[in-house]
């Protein structure tokens, strides 16, 4: 018996293991050469997120130490690589972000000037120092080489590359108008892949700023630094800093200096420190008086605890020496006492206290009467934060000078008007100093011209007279913003009691709110507001009022002066979010209205935000 060769099949099974062959090579090419870009792409955009993550940080860090908000912000330590069938992706990327103990800020060859008390001068005398940390970040990328080391310290997020150094913001540390410096402090060490939390919280705000002058020679910051390339730093900071202004590279490498151009005007000193990890607390460190030392027997004394970064100390206790007196600070840092003997020293810090820690005052029976003792009381009249249009050249913002005790206008105030950038800008306002005060107590800042500053950026602006502070905050916005009438949003549950009493509008009409029935009707009362003729659009941004839908929320805009309801409108208790255009018609745009809300219905969980009234 003979057996054919038969090989009609091998074609067949030949082509397939080639095919198959082409297809684990190309399978190996993809894996070697295609993988490894994607996702360097992957790091590369994560590395990008990282940096948005730290000025946004950053930002957290400057607005706390400015205004004493707290902030929060997620950085994004690592990432994962898209998921594959076929391939194979390396461990996902974890990144590190730890603060580094660099050392103290120290401002040299300064004294503090006139204008400061002298117990102010005195603690400055003593050379103080601020210990300060940088918050560094490091990635362990698998295939994108080349991305930096990101630092933030002294107001910049610097990129630490092997042979170079950037800033990817810019500094707030000095400007034409004082210097501003934050010393951060408390401690982060985090490792991982997944967003962590940082939280600043002002340890110290920079409520009071001081007047610096020079004393043997220029003034210079000495500012310690994480980055290794001092001289590259430098560099950079010289390219952002003022005319006049220069930083170089210390003796040591570990520290940069500043030195400050020589002006006809002191330098205005703000200080702050802020904690990353809600650790700190502030501690008196100095007293000053405020109001003048020879008063009337009898009358009362206000003196004024401060820290070490000259910023208002609450809840700190000062003692009468020798009658046993005693009383704690309130929110603003000042405590009083009746001069019920012809001398009296208020006292902090013990039994054995430093010169600068006593404050005295004398009495007399036929010194002047009360009301020469005059606490200042300082207040930008202007809705927090004030919004100035890019592009203004002649804006203005008014002050008021009033006598805290009996809230009587002060005539004659010299009134000082300083500011510092809030975060990262594109340029600086100018504007006239004010004058002296009125017989109202006012003064205005004239022609605010915004400059090169651009929409987005932000200021916080000091008035001070006498010894008391205020500040407030600049927006600038784009051209045609809508107007802000209202400063503040008002929310009530189910149930709550809240008293808005103290909050007003900018012409001082108060907002009141006022629910004393669960599940019954309430009523934002009269806020009244001068108002030019348009639309306006009333944006209600409701919470679940009524999950039956039996509730109901009344809008009414009503002339002030007549009772006239100019319009009106019903919104359902179940709608989730309400915008409501209401046309106020012909108006003397001189004439104040107000804005009532009325909510009605059974409601099971009752919200309502009584937002910003704007114009279109």
């Amino acid at each position: 018996m003979r057996f054919s060769r038969d090989r009609r099949g091998q074609s067949v099974v030949v082509g397939t293991v080639i095919l198959f062959g082409f297809l684990i090579v190309a399978l190996g090419i993809f894996q070697i050469q295609v993988v490894p870009t994607e996702n360097a792409n992957v790091e590369f955009e994560h590395s990008q997120q990282v940096e948005d993550d730290f000025g946004d940080l950053r930002n957290d860090v400057l607005r706390a130490g400015s205004t004493g908000s707290t902030g929060s912000t997620q950085v994004r330590l690592g990432t994962r690589y898209p998921a594959r069938t076929f391939f194979i992706n390396p461990p996902s990327v974890s990144g590190s972000l730890e603060t580094e103990p660099t050392g103290p800020i120290r401002v040299l060859n300064v004294t503090v000037g006139d204008g400061a008390h002298q117990n102010a001068r005195d603690f400055w005398n003593t050379s103080p120092s601020f210990e300060t940390r940088s918050l560094r970040y490091d990635a362990e990328y698998n295939e994108f080489d080349g991305a930096p080391e990101l630092v933030y310290e002294h107001s910049v997020v610097a990129a630490e590359f092997d042979d170079a150094v950037l800033l990817r913001t810019g500094q707030t540390v000095v400007s034409e108008e004082g210097i501003s410096l934050t010393a951060l402090t408390g401690s982060v060490s985090e490792t991982g892949v997944v967003p962590r939390s940082v939280d600043p919280r002002a340890v110290s705000a920079s409520d009071t700023t001081v007047p610096l002058e020079p004393r043997g020679g220029q003034i210079t910051l000495e500012l310690p630094t994480a980055v290794g390339n001092a001289s590259a730093l430098a560099e950079r900071w010289n390219g952002a800093l003022p005319a006049g202004a220069t930083a170089t590279r210390n003796a040591t490498g570990e520290a940069i200096n500043v030195t400050l151009a020589n002006g006809s005007d002191p330098y205005r000193l703000a200080l702050s420190e802020v904690s990353l990890d809600a650790s700190g607390e502030t501690k008196p460190a100095y007293v000053v008086p405020v109001g003048p030392q020879n008063v009337a027997l009898d009358d009362t004394v206000t003196v004024e605890v401060r820290d070490r970064y000259n910023n208002p100390v609450p809840d700190a206790t000062v003692s009468i020496v020798g009658d046993g007196r005693e009383n704690t600070t309130n929110d603003d840092g000042r405590v009083f006492f009746e001069a019920n003997r012809t001398s009296i020293t208020a006292t902090i810090n013990g039994t054995e206290p430093q010169p600068y820690e006593n404050v005295s005052f004398d009495a007399s029976a036929d010194a002047p009467t009360t009301g020469v003792n005059r606490i200042y009381d300082v207040e930008w009249d202007e809705i927090d934060p004030v919004q100035i249009e890019e592009g203004t050249t002649d804006g203005e913002l008014d002050i008021s000078v009033s006598d805290s005790a009996s809230n009587a206008p002060i005539d004659d105030a010299a009134v000082d008007v300083a500011f510092t950038p809030l975060g990262n800008v594109n340029g600086v306002p100018s504007f006239d100093e004010p004058s002296e005060t009125d017989a109202d107590g006012r003064t205005t800042v004239r022609n605010f011209n915004t400059n090169g500053a651009n929409a987005g950026d932000n200021f916080t602006f000091y008035a001070s007279a006498g010894d008391d502070v205020d500040r407030v905050r600049v927006e600038v916005v784009a051209q045609g913003t809508p107007t802000r009438l209202y400063p503040d949003t008002f929310t009530v549950n189910e149930g709550e009691i809240r008293d808005f009493s103290n909050i007003q509008d900018e012409n001082g009409n108060f907002a009141v709110l006022d629910r004393t029935t669960p599940g019954g009707p309430f009523d934002i009362e009269t806020i009244t507001q001068s108002v030019p003729t348009g639309d306006y659009t009333l944006d209600l941004g409701l919470g679940e009022v009524d999950p039956q839908g039996n509730g109901n929320i009344g809008v009414s805009v009503i002339a002030n002066d007549t009772g006239t309801t100019l319009n009106s409108t019903t919104i359902d208790g179940d709608d989730s979010d309400s915008v409501v255009t209401l046309n106020l018609g012909t108006i003397d745009p001189e004439q104040d209205i107000i804005v009532q809300y009325t909510a009605s219905g059974q409601n099971d969980d009752l919200q309502v935000d009584y937002q910003r009234l704007v114009r279109q």
